[in-house]
């Protein structure tokens, strides 16, 4: 009867500290694109948006 470990994930938005799952969908998405940015700039890459 061993329970799984519960992981919430927060961020800090404006010096609030919110629940990354109690954001809306499209929140969630353009912060996980930020962050994603973020990492590939840190190891030399830079996104290129696609054309319409």
């Amino acid at each position: 009867m061993n329970k799984m470990p519960v992981i919430e994930n927060y961020i800090e938005i404006n010096g609030e500290i919110i629940l990354i799952d109690s954001l809306p969908k499209e929140k969630r998405e353009e912060i996980a694109e930020m962050l994603q940015n973020k990492l590939m700039e840190s190891m030399g890459y830079q996104r290129i948006k696609a054309i319409k």
